[in-house]
Formats: structure tokens, sequence, C-alpha cells
């Protein structure tokens, strides 16, 4: 045992010592003022220093040489070095790393608690000259501390963490302990996983080994602890619902949706569920509707609700497990949908137009009739305002009057759209401005050979769904008969013939969009109308036509909303006057789930709302009412209510890397680190620098006192 001493070089400041020995020895002159009437008598002499031959006040001599000695230790500061407790520190100081599971699966049960008790515990036990950090994962991961010696920091990080609304990912928390322990000049890692272990968050991706000095030690909590402690394997299940589906139906004039539930029983073991019933119940704004009861079938289910009358925009639904379970998070299914969700089409036929010609079209749309409101007009002649209702307007086989070509220029360039079918009676002889192409003639295929489809734009819009094998074969189509075309400069062909004759053909034209077909939509120039592809292409295409797709109802947790982009407000819900007005909207704010105010960006810059809870998000302008304002609703990602967990000494053996020796590990550190860390962490716990500032104040006051005492320093004075 000794004293040392941190920082050394303070101990030139020692000579301030002999300050008070200088003063001590040196005598002031007094000044004693005499009023005399006249200098004449007077005979001046020199100023003479006159010096003291001996110290006089040696305890005030010392009270002051001792105070200005203890401020000089104290910036040296001291520390005293125990042999003993040095050697007690075996294995070199830690780098220690908590991964503690934040995923909304961990609120099963006391999972979380338990896991935040063994971080406690971890962080109790380091030792003297160990360095802590913790990580809070889920899909991803957040270094909440870094490599730090203060528990009170690592105690408050643990008190403001809570569970999340993210499923579990393993790979992203690795990686950040991974590099905490790399980075750090301590020989030896240890990383401390406290999770329920779940099985669906590890990925064949995560398959990295952590170095040598790193060290895995899974702490299982909740249903992997069960597993764990069990004699037998516990039974693991939950129940979630899973997904919704909406179909619109008009019913006397008024919009009508049918909500239709699935749900799953998730577990590894135990019953597998056929036979069992669960009720649910929808609620529609906050007022339930109908509770209905699911019947499971290998462990899955679903069950439609009768039909609720869509009336108001943004209206909010809910599909709940009655009661629920002791994993509520993923026990309700949220949506937000608006009326008006149908798209109105327009079909005119040509008096020349084949009998039937729009047979095939009426009845792909029937399919789906509660996305679609179709009216029919043999006749290619439009009035004044005749078109303002609908989105879609589709000539089969019909070439309009120049007064309604001038409404259909209107149309489309206002925001409408146009497919254009290039029949056998209709011709386009004279060229019309918003159309994609010139029409030059007729191609009819040799007999006995027919036309194919060759070349497709699968990364257009409407053909992107038929990209993925065994989604849709345009090429089994037979086409005997096409009009053919010359695209103008600014169309896009997206369909083409095996000769380069084009199909389909594309061109915008002020804020809508005209689509060109060159061959018939039944079966008098080809048989595409009984091809698999037909109903879905004819679908797409009028989808497309429109310029928007049938709105998101609901969005995963994590998932970004861009306010910035009128083409996203428009896919999540919102009106194309509304996404227009939002994205150039200042002072907008959104109210998260939990009541949270976000305030959001100004136009011009980037406004990105990450949907980080569950729940319903609002975004309205600050200062105005709550009222029925854009909404958005965030789901929970149904993989996480698997809870089989996988085994802790597999996934510790999955990520182990090679053994480190002692004589490797030696060489791995750094001693002369580790002797600067040791002695700045021995003098950071004592602290003797603030007892000697103390004393020193002491002294200065004990030598105050004794000054005003002694009558001699006094009369000096």
């Amino acid at each position: 045992m000794g004293l040392e001493l941190l920082v050394p070089i303070f101990l030139v400041g020692l000579a301030a010592i002999g300050v008070p020995v200088f003063l001590h020895l040196t005598r002031r002159q007094r000044r004693n003022v005499v009023l005399f009437p006249s200098l004449m008598f007077l005979r001046r002499i020199p100023f003479r220093e006159q010096r003291r031959r001996r110290i006089r006040h040696w305890l005030l001599l010392l009270l002051r040489a001792l105070a200005l000695a203890a401020i000089v230790l104290a910036f040296t500061r001291p520390f005293v070095e125990n042999a003993v407790v040095d050697g007690a520190v075996t294995g070199g100081p830690r780098e220690v790393v908590v991964l503690l599971d934040r995923s909304y699966s961990m609120a099963a049960g006391n999972a979380f608690a338990d896991a935040v008790d063994e971080a406690r515990q971890v962080f109790g036990g380091l030792g003297p000259l160990d360095r802590a950090s913790l990580v809070l994962f889920d899909r991803g991961a957040e270094l909440a501390v870094r490599s730090t010696f203060d528990p009170a920091e690592l105690e408050r990080a643990l008190d403001a963490a809570e569970v999340g609304s993210n499923a579990t990912r393993y790979g992203p928390a690795l990686r950040v302990a991974a590099t905490v322990v790399e980075e750090s000049r301590l020989p030896v890692g240890e990383i401390y996983l406290m999770s329920d272990l779940q099985q669906a968050g590890w990925s064949e991706d995560d398959e990295s080994t952590l170095s040598a000095k790193a060290r895995l030690i899974p702490v299982p909590v909740g249903a992997a602890r069960e597993l764990t402690d069990a004699d037998e394997m516990p039974q693991l299940a939950d129940y979630a619902v899973t997904d919704i589906s909406l179909a619109r139906s008009a019913d006397a004039g008024r919009e009508r949706v049918t909500v239709t539930a699935r749900v799953a029983r998730f577990g590894t073991v135990g019953e597998s569920g056929s036979g069992e019933t669960l009720p649910l119940t929808l609620s529609v704004d906050g007022d339930e509707v109908e509770t209905a009861n699911a019947r499971l079938s290998d462990a899955a289910g679903s069950v439609s609700f009768r039909p609720f009358t869509l009336s108001q925009p943004y209206t909010r639904g809910e599909v709940a497990l009655e009661g629920g379970d002791a994993l509520s998070a993923n026990d309700a299914r949220r949506f937000v949908v608006s009326p008006g969700g149908h798209l109105a089409i327009r079909i005119a036929e040509g008096a020349g137009a084949e009998d039937g010609a729009s047979q095939y079209l009426l009845g792909a749309f029937s399919v789906a009739d509660e996305r679609f409101r179709v009216s029919q007009r043999l006749t290619p002649s439009f009035g004044a305002d005749e078109l303002d209702d609908y989105d879609v307007v589709i000539l089969n086989d019909a070439r309009p009057s120049a007064s309604s070509l001038v409404r259909l220029d209107e149309f489309v360039a206002g925001g409408g759209g146009l497919i254009v079918v290039a029949g056998s009676s209709s011709s386009w002889g004279s060229a019309w401005e918003p159309l994609p192409g010139v029409q030059t003639g007729l191609r009819d295929w040799e007999s006995g050979r027919a036309g194919r489809l060759g070349l497709l734009s699968y990364s257009h819009p409407i053909l992107e769904p038929f990209s993925g094998p065994h989604s849709g074969d345009f090429t089994a189509a037979r086409f005997f008969r096409a009009r053919t075309f010359r695209p103008t400069d600014s169309a896009t062909a997206l369909m083409s013939f095996d000769d380069g004759g084009p199909a389909l053909v594309e061109r915008g034209h002020g804020l809508g969009r005209v689509l060109l077909w060159t061959s018939s939509l039944d079966l008098y120039w080809n048989d595409l109308a009984v091809q698999p592809v037909y109903l879905p292409f004819v679908h797409r295409l009028v989808e497309h036509a429109s310029g928007r797709s049938e709105a998101v109802v609901e969005f995963a947790v994590n998932q970004v909303l861009d306010l910035e982009d009128p083409v996203a407000l428009e896919s999540a819900g919102a009106t194309p006057e509304e996404a227009a007005g939002l994205a150039g909207e200042s002072g907008l704010i959104a109210i998260a789930p939990g009541g949270d105010v976000v305030e959001m960006q100004d136009p011009g810059d980037a406004r990105f709302l990450v949907l980080a809870e569950a729940g319903f998000y609002a975004v309205r302008r600050e200062g105005t009412a709550p009222g029925r304002t854009f909404s958005v609703a965030a789901n929970v990602d149904v993989v996480e209510s698997d809870l089989t967990p996988i085994d802790p000494e597999e996934l510790a053996a999955r990520l182990a890397g090679p053994s480190m020796d002692t004589d490797e590990a030696a060489e791995a550190s750094d001693p002369g680190f580790e002797t600067e860390l040791r002695r700045a962490d021995r003098e950071r716990r004592q602290s003797l620098w603030r007892w000697l500032l103390l004393g020193a104040l002491a002294l200065f006051v004990a030598e105050t006192v004794l000054s005003n005492r002694t009558p001699a320093l006094a009369r000096e004075r």
C-alpha cells in the first residue's frame, strides 16, 4: 500500500509555499501622518526596507503553508495504491455490453421486467475496472449508453426503457455489440442478451461469428425461461388477428363496407386449434358494431361482419379479440377507410361496333363491383358536364364527333383517364392531339399463324404484378388483326407484338393520361378475353388510367409516410385535392397513438412520418380543431406472435468465435492502458482531492481567525 499521484506535474506548485515565508520575513512600511505648519525644520531621510531577522509567528506560517500544499496536492489527484485489491482482479478489465430486447413480445407476462432486473444484476456485478454499455433493440438497435463507469447513468437508461411495437431482429443488436467490443481497449468482452429469444427473430444473415475476445451470454426470460426451466415443453401459444379485408358495395345509394378478419393461433405444441371458437368485435369510430365468432381450422379461421354504412371520411375501424390474451399488441387490427373508393367508368361504343363488343369488359368489372361503378352508352357523344362524375372513359371501337373530342380533351387535361380501343369499325385516320399515336393502317396476320405479344415493360405499374413466375402468361393469347399505329415522340410503348408493332401505348396529356390498345378487347380480333390474365389486366389498365389506385387501409409499424409526396398521400387515402394541400401545407403536426405531438418540417424540407407505434396517427395543421383529419392506421408485425424460442446454447454456439487462451489474451491486452485505467479508476473511486480541498478551506479559515486574534498582527494590519 502506498500513496501515488495521478498528475504529478502539479507538484511544481509547491513552490508557492515560499510565499508565506516571504510575507513573514518582510516588514511593511507603516505610514503615520503628522501635520506640521512648516517643513523647514525637517530633514529628508531616504526610505530603507527593514527585514525581520527571525520568524515570530510559526503557527500562522504553518497554517498558510499547509493550506497551499493541500491545494497543490488536490490538483495532483492522489490515491492509495492497494496491492491486495489489484491482485484480486483476474482476467483483466471487461467491456460488458447488455442487449435488452424491447420488442412487443416482451410485454407478455413479466418478461420485460425480468429482463430489466437481469440487466441490473449484471451492472451491479461490475468490477472496479469494468466498463458497461446498454443496447436497446427490436427491429433495429439503439446504443443508449456506451462504455461508462457510472452506474447511475446505466440505472437512468434502464428506468427509461420500455416495450415498443416492433418485431425482434437480433442481427442489428449483435453487430452494434460486436463493434463496441472490438473498438474497446479492454482485453475481455462479454455480451449479455436479455430476451425471450424468439426463433422468428433469427435470420441466416445474422450468422456472423463474434471475435475471439467477445463471449455471448444469452439470458432467457419469458417463454424462453419457461422452456429452459421446464422438465417438459411448455404450452407456448398466442392468438392474433392477422389480417383484414374490406369489400365495398352499394345499397340504395349508400356505400356499404363488409369487413372480413382472419385470426390465427401461433404455437409449437399442444392442441392444433381445430374446432376452437374465438369471439371478435368490430368497432367503427369507437362504437361496437358486432361481435362474431371465428371458428379455427388448422389453427386459423376467418369471420365476416355485417356491412356498415360508410358516410364519413377517415372512418376508423378496429377488429379485436374479445377479452384478449397475454400478448395484447396483436389482439387488434386497425384500419382507416373513406367513402368514394370506387372508380367511375363510362364505356362508349361506336355505332358500327360488333354486337357484344363490351360484354367481356362488363364481365371483368362485375367481378369486382365494389371497386368499379360502370355505365355503358351505345353512342360516343358526350354532353357539356356529362363526364364530371367519371374517372375513366373507355372508347370501345368508337370515334366521337368533333365536339365530343373537345370535351374529352378537356376531361383528360383535367386529370381524367381515357382508354381507346381501336376496334373494327372505328378509324382514326386524322390525328387527334391527345392520342399517343397516328394510325397508319390495318395489320392481318397470315392464315394459320397468329400474332403473339412479345416485348412487355414489366416495370410499368400495369404489368408489374405479372412480372413474377406463375403470375400470368400474356404470350398464350393469339392475335389475328390489329390496327397499326406510329407512336408519337412523347408516347411510350408498354406492350408490343412479336413483330415489333405496338399493342399498348401510353401518353400523358395535361393532368391525365391516354392509353391506346391497337386490337380489340373482345373475341373478334384476338382471344385475350378468355385468357386468365384478362381480368387482372383490365383492372390494372383502368386503375392506372384513373391516376389512382385503391387506398391502403392499414400500414405496418415502422413504415415511413412521406408527407411531401402527394402520390404517397393519395395511396394512404387522401383525395387528390387534399393530398396536394397537405404536401404544400406549413405548420403540420402528427398526433401519435400515445398522444405525443410530432412537429413536421415546413414544405420543401423532408417531411417523413415514422409510424413507430401501433394505433391511429392523425395529421393536421397546428392550432386547428381535431375533427376528421387525414389519418392512417399502423399495425404490428404478426410474425412476432410466434413465441417459440431458440435454444440459448444453440444460439451461443452459432455466434461463438475462436477461443482465446491465456497467452493470446495477454497479447491482445494493452498493459499500459490497463495500468493507466486501474490508476484512474482507483483515484476516481477514492476522490481524495475533495478532502484535500476541504482541508485547505478549513486551514484558511483557521489562519484568518488566528491572525485576527493575535494583537501584534492586528496592529500590523
